[in-house]
């Protein structure tokens, strides 16, 4: 293990660094959109994405426990096959977390713009010249968080938690009392609010993907991402994710019971029911209407302390991915480089930050963003139930419920941007293969790189559920076959896994 125990991080640190990462912006939109996706569901939806989210941690822990590896997150598919199996879900989990960067930005900028002198930043819901550069801004700050290490990151982080759990909490008890003490709400499951009959199960699970709430949970893979510098990683990574979820989770539904409590009746009605809600600042807004001025300013700071904490530990996290994927040969050996007092790669964490800024330059507004960024996740996500029912053959029945329903979460992403993901990653996939192809021919490759590409070319553009799970647990058991795996192993590079 690289580096000496005094400069990693405790079992507290590593709980705060996933619980800033999952209250980011998310929590500033995703009761809207949860409501709008699930009415009277929305409390269902946020408890079956953070079971989700837990069976995921749990598939990476296991593998982090037998590979502490720093950029865990992205390694698990290269070390229990090898790294051209593993190219698709590294890109797609490195992509997810560099373009998080970018929404957390845009996140606190399209927030800002509901200040009456600061609208210039949006104008019609869309990022002005001026907002970009704002943005552009805030992405510099992410920048020089990160650039003296872990320790300093910890240090900044730590107080900076405390706050952004406080006012989401403060929100909570004074949303939840105004509804209670003013005659003119009632309660969010009254009978007449239009429209709750179109909401069932099924709107629940939908919501799991355009609520936002992979999006929001999605910064438990964060710890994972620093499983290296963190102290007792066996130990402390899955309790850390565990702590911090169940944290979160408590907060989340809360913030969705007091903002669906909140909002006035009457109003409600006048909208057509929670499908018709429409604020783009949705806490600032309601607290507008309700009067509650005083909070408001709480809001407005919030608005900015929040995604940027989550931003600059996601630059953080994204800058471990790319140095465990330059450790596997996936990127050019440039990005291995570790700074020798601060113990990060400063050359993978500038270049995140210019690709952060990429997809900022060309970004409307955060919920576009969002959902972008939640396809690539779910993608992600895959590579942890494979791994580890690579790495520990009796975990493989887990694995395989926890890949079916990924599955299954990847086809509710609407499919045109499905198949817009899909074809990315498989342009990405032929490049890389044409040059692996040279070291270890068409025979050997074609196997490595055909079981993804059949499966996202047969599941993205099918919407039947039966026939979706079925194709997704024979992929799942055909890669995760020991016969699969060993041949994976042959045609990997002759190197050895490097324990950092």
């Amino acid at each position: 293990m690289s580096g000496d125990a005094s400069k990693k991080m405790s079992l507290f640190s590593a709980i705060l660094i996933g619980t800033t990462s999952m209250v980011g912006s998310g929590w500033l939109f995703s009761a809207q959109l949860t409501a709008k996706n699930a009415g009277n569901w929305a409390f269902l939806a946020w408890i079956m994405t953070a079971i989700l989210v837990l069976m995921i941690a749990l598939c990476l822990g296991k593998v982090v426990s037998m590979y502490p590896v720093r950029g865990a997150t992205t390694r698990a598919s290269a070390i229990s096959h090898n790294n051209i199996f593993a190219m698709p879900f590294a890109f797609a989990n490195w992509f997810g977390i560099v373009v998080v960067i970018s929404s957390e930005a845009l996140a606190t900028t399209q927030y800002l713009a509901g200040v009456p002198q600061m609208d210039g930043l949006m104008d019609n819901n869309i990022l002005t010249t001026s907002g970009t550069i704002f943005a552009l801004g805030i992405l510099v700050f992410y920048l020089f968080v990160n650039f003296y290490g872990v320790k300093f990151l910890a240090k900044v982080n730590n107080g900076i938690t405390v706050f952004k759990m406080a006012v989401p909490a403060i929100i909570v008890i004074i949303f939840v009392i105004y509804a209670f003490t003013h005659t003119n709400h009632v309660s969010m499951f009254a009978a007449d609010i239009p429209g709750n009959s179109q909401f069932g199960f099924h709107s629940a699970l939908t919501a799991i993907v355009g609520g936002g709430l992979i999006y929001t949970f999605n910064g438990f893979q964060t710890v994972v991402s620093y499983a290296s510098e963190v102290k007792n990683p066996g130990r402390n990574v899955p309790l850390a994710i565990f702590i911090a979820l169940v944290l979160v989770l408590c907060l989340y539904l809360g913030l969705q019971y007091a903002f669906m409590q909140a909002i006035p009746h009457d109003y409600l009605v006048s909208k057509g029911g929670w499908a018709g809600l429409d604020f783009e600042s949705p806490l600032l807004q309601l607290a507008t209407m309700l009067g509650l001025g005083y909070i408001s300013i709480l809001l407005i700071i919030d608005s900015v302390v929040s995604p940027s904490a989550t931003g600059y530990i996601y630059l953080g996290a994204s800058s471990r991915m790319l140095y465990a994927m330059s450790s596997e040969g996936q990127v050019p050996r440039y990005f291995t480089k570790i700074h020798p007092t601060f113990n990060i790669s400063r050359r993978s964490l500038i270049t995140n930050f210019l690709l952060a800024a990429v997809f900022l330059l060309f970004s409307d507004n955060w919920t576009a963003l969002m959902l972008v960024v939640t396809g690539f996740h779910i993608i992600g996500y895959m590579a942890a139930p494979i791994s580890m029912g690579a790495l520990a053959p009796k975990t493989r029945i887990f694995g395989l419920i926890v890949f079916v329903i990924l599955t299954l979460l990847l086809n509710t992403v609407e499919i045109e941007t499905n198949v817009h993901m899909s074809i990315i990653l498989v342009i990405l996939m032929t490049i890389y293969g044409s040059i692996e192809y040279r070291r270890i021919g068409m025979k050997n490759l074609l196997p490595l790189i055909l079981p993804f590409i059949i499966f996202v070319a047969i599941v993205s553009p099918i919407d039947q559920p039966v026939f979706e799970s079925l194709v997704g647990a024979i992929f799942y058991l055909f890669v995760t076959d020991k016969r699969y795996v060993a041949f994976c192993k042959k045609t990997a590079n002759d190197k050895n896994i490097i324990v950092d």
